[in-house]
Formats: structure tokens, sequence, C-alpha cells
């Protein structure tokens, strides 16, 4: 019985890891723009954009964002503030909600140093990588613009912060 279920652990860890080598991972994008978040005297995270061109445009071209982190935030934390962009953003509780599900199930607590990169592929799908591994992917409709869109918009609650990712 032990023997089995070892087995049956072993499993599920090497497709999770297979799993993880499959995912699109960007290598060939070009800086669109970088900046760095601080709230009064605190510096948060470094932002940077990158997309195949090395422009930003509001079509569904692949690009990334990445966020290195100045300082440890819980993941309750992350997905408390996305949910209070999103609303910024006018997303309604009901559509965002199933995908902070998604995300409680991917993202980790976050530690001084640590980069988390969110990376939207041809197809409008985000896949996520802590510290350039793959974590996850959420592959709902609308989600990767909505969540591009907390930094990116025009109606960002960091609008100089949205200017310098957008080459602007």
């Amino acid at each position: 019985m032990r023997i089995s279920l070892l087995l049956f652990s072993l499993l599920f860890v090497l497709a999770g890891v297979a799993h993880a080598y499959s995912q699109p991972k960007p290598g060939n994008m070009t800086t669109v723009g970088e900046a760095t978040l601080k709230v009064f005297w605190f510096e948060i995270y470094d932002a940077r954009l990158d997309s195949l061109t090395g422009q930003y445009t509001q079509t569904d071209q692949p690009m990334s964002l990445e966020l290195t982190y100045k300082r440890d935030i819980s993941r309750q934390d992350l997905l408390d503030e996305t949910a209070k962009q999103w609303r910024r953003q006018g997303i309604s509780t009901d559509q965002f909600t199933p995908w902070l599900a998604l995300l409680t199930d991917i993202w980790p607590d976050i530690r001084k140093q640590d980069s988390l990169m969110f990376y939207q592929d041809d197809q409008n799908n985000g896949h996520f990588y802590l510290n350039n591994q793959f974590i996850g992917s959420v592959n709902e409709p609308g989600f990767s613009q909505a969540f591009l869109a907390i930094w990116l918009s025009e109606n960002s609650a960091f609008p100089e912060l949205s200017r310098s990712l957008r080459g602007e």
C-alpha cells in the first residue's frame, strides 16, 4: 500500500515537472520600458515590460512583465492588491473571482529579490514564472489583458510607472 502511494505521488511530481518544462518561456523579447514602484518612501519592486518588437501596443502580441521585489510580500497581500486593482479597472467581482482562485493555487509568498514574471503568449494565455521557473498558467478569456492592465492601462493606480513601462 505504501509503495503504491509513493509511486502515485512520484507520478504526480514527475507529471508536474514535465508540465513545467513544456510551457513557453520568452527568449527573444526586447525591453519596452522599466520603472520602480515606490509607495511613499518604500520601494516595492522594479518592473520591466518586454515585447517582441520593443514597442508597446494594446494588441494581443506576446509580451512579458517582470517584477523584482524589494521586500517580502505574502500571497494573500498579492491577491488582495490584485483584486483592488481589478476593481479600479472596472472589472466585476463576478469576472475576477475565478481568476483569483486560480492565482491562489499558482502564486507563492514572495521574498525580497524574488522575480515574478507574467508572459502573455500569442494565444493570449498567461504564464507565470518565479525566479525563471514556471509556476503556472491561466488560460481564461480576458485574463491576460486584465492582468496587464493593472500596470499598463491609462487609469492605472500608478500612472508614471505605467507610462515608463509603456516606453513613453
